[in-house]
């Protein structure tokens, strides 16, 4: 990793600019070279306390590094876009959680956040086939008696047949893969009422698999 700290504010400009030619005129290196030119950003924003790079002094800085690589005007809005995006990861590298909250800045960079937003849709996905096989062991399951109560002389209830046990094995593993995808950095950024949905599920939840568990551990120790 490249020590910025120590170099003058004008070396900093000429290691953005001498990055940015570089990168207009090779290929192959262009995502390590316009990584380096976020670090020399991001380290301009932690000199000034600016890490949103709101300020009229880091604008200036980034103008001078940009208007100095002498980038093509149809290339420099998406040469700025794959440099912010870098700046998004490297800033959460940097920057404490503190100074990320104070400048109103997600606890998550670009990078994270598209992780997290693959697990989301893995989750759903694992939901809507949970939702498939929870029909499917509802359509299995037996019809109940109505209107009799069970005698003495009446036949115990049969074994469930080995599909029904089946899946429920896989709606039990589905579940567990569904919570595990839930991240506590997205319910940070959530508000206060989604935090109480999510809080209001979670609980009917939690009170669902306590009532299934106590029901289990009975069965197995009779």
């Amino acid at each position: 990793m490249i020590d910025l700290e120590h170099e003058s504010t004008e070396a900093l400009v000429a290691r953005g600019i001498a990055s940015l030619k570089r990168h207009q005129q090779i290929s192959g290196e262009q995502t390590v070279l316009l990584r380096n030119v976020a670090r020399v950003l991001v380290e301009m924003r932690r000199r000034t306390g600016n890490w949103g790079g709101r300020g009229k002094e880091y604008r200036d800085f980034a103008a001078r590094i940009y208007s100095g690589a002498g980038i093509a005007p149809d290339s420099l809005d998406s040469v700025q876009a794959a440099v912010r995006y870098h700046i998004g990861n490297i800033l959460r590298e940097v920057a404490t959680p503190e100074e990320l909250e104070d400048h109103k800045l997600q606890p998550l960079g670009p990078s994270e956040r598209w992780r997290v937003q693959q697990k989301s849709r893995t989750a759903v996905i694992a939901s809507a086939r949970a939702e498939i096989v929870a029909a499917e062991v509802i359509a299995k399951a037996p019809a109940k008696t109505k209107g009799k109560k069970q005698t003495e002389q009446s036949s115990p209830p049969a074994p469930p047949v080995g599909s029904l046990v089946a899946d429920h094995i896989r709606l039990a593993t589905g579940v567990a893969s569904i919570l595990s995808q839930l991240s506590t950095d997205v319910i940070d950024g959530m508000t206060d009422g989604q935090r109480a949905r999510l809080d209001a599920q979670l609980e009917a939840a939690q009170k669902t698999l306590t009532k299934l568990r106590r029901h289990s551990r009975r069965k197995s120790e009779a």
